[in-house]
């Protein structure tokens, strides 16, 4: 049995600086179902075409909050690269790309008791699956 991948030593970058104070990242993949049916088919309640279609490379980033640059970069609609290094830096350990994403929203929450967070949320065109050399 393989031993499970623990968040803490995980590293977040955007292009190459890490962020600060990541609290949690998650990476999703959608993909759009194209499915066709057509009339008089041996099985006209199935699909006759069914494949992949159009896909998205999403990415939602939760940080402590310490200037505008996440807000910024919203507003300004830049382009920029997320990598997620699952097991932290190093040779031969894994590391996820998504590129070109373009952040769609952000958020700030502040609560009395704890570090003031930012949240945001983007989409990009494109996602690698490597090791790091």
């Amino acid at each position: 049995m393989s031993t499970p991948i623990i968040g803490t030593t995980a590293v977040i970058k955007m292009g190459t600086t890490a962020i600060g104070f990541c609290k949690s990242v998650s990476v999703s993949i959608d993909v759009d179902l194209i499915k066709e049916y057509f009339i008089g088919g041996t099985n006209p309640d199935r699909p006759a075409v069914i494949t992949s279609g159009n896909k998205s490379f999403k990415v939602n980033i939760k940080k402590a909050y310490i200037d505008s640059s996440y807000a910024n970069n919203v507003l300004n609609g830049t382009a920029v690269t997320i990598s997620v290094l699952p097991q932290g830096t190093g040779t031969g350990k894994p590391q996820i790309d998504i590129t070109n994403v373009i952040f769609t929203s952000w958020e700030l929450t502040v609560e009395q008791q704890g570090v003031i967070m930012e949240s945001v949320k983007g989409e990009g065109n494109g996602i690698t699956f490597t090791t790091q050399s």
